[in-house]
């Protein structure tokens, strides 16, 4: 009787076995097997997409790559093209800015006006810095022109000589009295002039006839009395002068360094 139980509960043990291994090994082939036949499990359809959602994602990420490559070089170029065409404007405006100084400085150099110069020039450097003073100071002579050296010092040697004269009593301090037309009555009533302003003509004629315009118009500025106000138009002019070399001297260390 146990003879003929043995093989019975070895096939048993055995069956066991295979199922366990059928069991542990199924994930692994019964999708295949199943889809062979057309039959398909839940676990492998969720594997099967997840699978080809993973399939597109990597598509599209290459795709992606590949545009943004293409929008990086495309970056590159345009960076390029507007480092160069901001050089060329940069160096547009430069020439254009010295070509406005050099025509303010030729404007400067002869006789007449000056105002489209001066105008130029405002507009195309419109940060002037340590030209604005000059600037400043000249504008106001932009349609007449600043009176040159040649005719500052003619001018002034006439109103010495006249002074002088009139303090040695050869000529009326009357004259002077024409000279202030804003004066009234009382410009007649005012000291001549101290005991030292003959000396400070002299001086003043010496640093006009050397070219030092600056000079003059501080020993000038020194004269009291009368004569001061006689020479206050004069004064005027020559200080816009003196503004005006300045501003050509540096105008053209700028042109030169252009």
């Amino acid at each position: 009787m146990d003879q003929n139980e043995t093989p019975p509960r070895s096939s048993a043990r055995t069956l066991a076995i295979i199922a366990i291994i059928v069991a542990l090994t199924a994930p692994f082939w019964e999708g295949a097997v199943l889809g062979s036949i057309n039959i398909h499990m839940p676990l492998a359809n969720n594997l099967a997409e997840n699978s080809r959602a993973l399939e597109r994602l990597d598509s599209r990420t290459a795709a992606l790559e590949q545009q943004l490559g293409a929008a990086t070089t495309q970056l590159d170029r345009l960076q390029t093209r507007l480092a160069e065409t901001t050089g060329r404007a940069n160096a547009t405006a430069d020439r254009i800015a010295t070509l406005a100084m050099v025509e303010l400085v030729t404007a400067l150099h002869r006789a007449g006006g000056f105002e489209l110069e001066v105008g130029a020039l405002r507009a195309t450097v419109p940060d002037a810095g340590e030209l604005k003073p000059l600037l400043d100071q000249i504008e106001p002579y932009a349609v007449t022109g600043v009176p040159s050296a040649a005719h500052l010092r003619e001018e002034f040697s006439q109103i010495s000589m006249r002074i002088q004269w009139s303090q040695h009593s050869y000529l009326s301090v009357a004259w002077m009295v024409h000279l202030l037309p804003w004066q009234h009555g009382a410009s007649a009533a005012q000291p001549v002039a101290p005991g030292n302003t003959p000396e400070l003509l002299h001086q003043a004629s010496t640093q006009l006839g050397s070219g030092d315009m600056a000079g003059a118009v501080t020993t000038v500025q020194s004269i009291g009395g009368l004569p001061q106000e006689a020479l206050a138009d004069w004064l005027e002019d020559a200080k816009a002068r003196v503004a005006a070399d300045a501003l050509v001297q540096r105008l053209t260390d700028r042109i030169d360094r252009t």
